[in-house]
């Protein structure tokens, strides 16, 4: 069996010849002829397939550069030669001979992939981020990298974990060298096209500077539509650039007189407390970053900010990072839940949609992680029907899934909190505040940022 790819040809074993057929013949499926069930149903047995056969394919090529095979025999380096024979982009073969490189030290999460049990675009992402200095440290907590995969999480959050855990291994010993900050504009005629690329604690405070601006200009478009429905209200890519182009004019308008007249930035902190540590929140006036010398807690596992992400900073970024801004601090109570403002309101107030940002972080549809500013505060229990607007009866929902949850036949309802558990489900083993029922009776458990916590043993 040659497959077309010319001379010399190799002989295909019986095994992999039974599997090409059997997908050849999958192939030329009839895909309009299938009922919703049946291709639901291929939706996930072909995610595995994807799974098993990358696992196959990284441990193949690692065998043949480690054997320098395709040089020996062929001529070209690996890359090279599926360029050649194959017609791939070399690029993507040197992509995959990293990740391959790289389970090779990892076999904890070559395994759980070759069993399909993760994502093939999760495991790439995790070999990504393994470099020489953080090898060792990320081999030796491979069970709980296998656990961050395959979490039921968005990509954006699994990213974000995966930096960050790459990032604090980088932080245990010597620091390394930071990414330099680095822009590009590119000018063609009255288009200009800019790169921005930005690394730590600057990047916070950019970032969070953006985004308010962004927030502000969306709220005045609705505003604007709501008094003409021939205003459009932007896509938030456009909303961006205008913030952008705002923030820069303004800085260039403003008078240098050499000092600054507010913070360096405005950061909320959100911190995991308990009456057990509480007290060791400070030392000496000072927010420790990482754990106490003389004692168990670790703050950067329990600090975050407020679109969720963990701030596990080292010393001296966190140093920075702290050093000249405004503080609003968020204490988490023991069901899971921000504190509850104010009852009886129709809508939910800024003070609870802070909150909502805190618990939620995003819609909380799972597989949605639409941001908290782009979102709705949907009464689980309407407030025709009674619903309060209190924070444990709102749940953050992007305008897409809020008027999914609407549509007849579907339900969202309050988990019970007694015991911190989800209700019975897809998801059973994992904890969260609503379940959603779809109208074939299926149970989804909604997803945020902070779940409800397990009910002591």
């Amino acid at each position: 069996m040659s497959a077309g790819f010319g001379v010399p040809v190799f002989p295909v074993p019986a095994d992999a010849a039974a599997v090409i057929g059997s997908l050849g013949d999958l192939a030329g499926t009839e895909w309009r002829g299938l009922d919703d069930d049946t291709c639901l149903g291929l939706f996930d047995a072909l995610e595995t397939v994807d799974r098993l056969f990358h696992s196959a394919r990284f441990g193949l090529l690692a065998e043949l550069d480690a054997r320098d095979l395709t040089d020996r025999r062929l001529g070209h380096t690996v890359a090279n030669e599926a360029g050649w024979r194959h017609g791939a982009d070399p690029r993507r073969v040197r992509r995959d001979l990293r990740t391959a490189a790289t389970l090779r030290h990892l076999p904890r999460l070559a395994d759980a992939l070759r069993h399909g049990e993760l994502p093939v675009d999760r495991v790439r992402e995790i070999a990504r981020v393994v470099n020489d200095r953080t090898r060792d440290t990320l081999a030796a907590i491979q069970d709980e990298l296998v656990d961050v995969a395959a979490a039921s999480s968005t990509w954006t959050a699994f990213a974000r974990d995966v930096a960050q855990i790459s990032s604090y291994a980088d932080g245990d010993g010597a620091e390394p060298p930071r990414p330099r900050d680095h822009a590009s504009i590119v000018r063609s005629g009255d288009t200009v096209s800019a790169t921005v690329d930005l690394y730590g604690p600057t990047a916070v405070g950019f970032a969070d500077r953006l985004e308010a601006e962004a927030d502000r200009l969306h709220l005045q478009a609705v505003r604007d539509h709501e008094q003409s429905p021939l205003l459009e209200v932007p896509p938030r890519s456009e909303l961006l650039a205008r913030a952008f182009v705002n923030l820069v004019e303004r800085g260039a308008g403003a008078t240098d007189t050499g000092t600054r007249t507010g913070p360096a930035a405005d950061i909320t902190f959100v911190i995991d407390v308990d009456t057990d540590t509480v007290a060791d929140l400070f030392h000496d006036g000072t927010l420790l970053p990482g754990p106490r010398h003389d004692g168990p807690v670790d703050w950067s596992k329990r600090a975050m900010d407020l679109t969720g992400a963990r701030l596990r900073h080292s010393s001296r970024e966190w140093e920075m990072l702290t050093c000249d801004p405004t503080y609003t601090w968020i204490l988490i109570a023991a069901d899971g839940h921000p504190v509850a403002c104010r009852r009886d309101e129709r809508h939910a107030s800024t003070p609870q949609r802070r909150a909502l940002a805190v618990r939620d972080g995003h819609c909380v549809f799972p597989g949605c992680d639409r941001p908290a500013s782009w979102c709705d505060a949907h009464h689980v229990t309407r407030h025709t029907d009674g619903g309060p607007t209190t924070i444990d009866n709102l749940a953050l929902l992007c305008r897409h899934h809020h008027g999914v949850i609407h549509r007849t036949g579907w339900q969202m309802t309050p988990n019970p909190q007694t015991d911190g558990a989800s209700r019975d489900g897809a998801d059973g083993d994992q904890t969260s505040f609503f379940t959603i029922t779809t109208p074939d009776g299926a149970h989804l458990t909604t997803h945020h940022d902070r779940p409800p916590r397990p009910a002591p043993a």
